[in-house]
């Protein structure tokens, strides 16, 4: 192992309850049929575009707008209203104490994933934070673990022994494309995923040290 990205929604933060009741405000202010909120819960990891018509069946001439306020209404306040998981904060502290490069690797906007991470206080940990830079393409799982792989690289880093670790079968499939193995992290959202192809599932944080061989490493709070 040379490195890990890591996924950010499902994996690192729990931000599933803020996503839900925005998508659902949302919903509402568009005068759509409202959804049930399990069923929302698919929107957490894929593209927001593609969660909002798939998921919560916004119509595509609608699509836009809905994209327009979910972004204002969650980055008002949700968006930081999401805690680690537990185990989170002393698996990326023991990877980077162990010298290991980390890249973020998510599908939410890069802009906010910064936000996140300097609100929740790991920015520090990591070598590169890549997250979508549009709505569009960019923000499939294959270009942003393609973006995490190509930073590390540009800091001198060896990519050949990669390994993602996120929570839905997006991850599994984008890190594929790359030939890089996903851990699935069993405390996500993936729980109606198709995750046979997964490297491995892990119920714990700490699970990833083991299987990884990282030592625990004392946390530096």
């Amino acid at each position: 192992m040379t490195a890990v990205l890591l996924d950010l929604d499902g994996t690192i933060i729990d931000s599933a309850p803020g996503i839900v009741a925005t998508v659902a405000d949302t919903l509402s202010e568009l005068g759509l049929p409202a959804v049930a909120p399990t069923r929302l819960q698919s929107v957490v990891g894929p593209p927001l575009p593609w969660g909002l018509q798939h998921v919560a069946g916004v119509p595509a001439t609608q699509l836009e707008r809905a994209v327009t306020l979910y972004r204002h209404r969650y980055a008002a306040g949700a968006m930081l209203a999401a805690p680690v998981f537990d185990g989170m904060r002393d698996l990326v502290v023991s990877l980077h104490g162990a010298g290991l490069p980390i890249a973020l690797a998510t599908s939410k906007p890069e802009h906010y994933a910064r936000q996140i991470l300097d609100h929740v206080q790991l920015t520090g940990y990591f070598t590169a934070v890549c997250g979508a830079l549009d709505d569009g393409p960019s923000s499939t799982k294959a270009v942003v673990v393609d973006r995490a792989l190509t930073t590390l690289r540009e800091t001198g880093t060896d990519t050949s022994g990669a390994v993602l670790l996120g929570d839905r079968v997006h991850d599994v499939e984008g890190a594929a494309v790359h030939g890089v193995p996903c851990i699935v992290a069993g405390w996500g959202y993936g729980a109606g995923d198709d995750l046979s192809h997964a490297a491995a599932t892990v119920a714990h944080a700490a699970h990833v040290r083991e299987l990884l061989e990282v030592n625990t490493l004392p946390v530096d709070r």
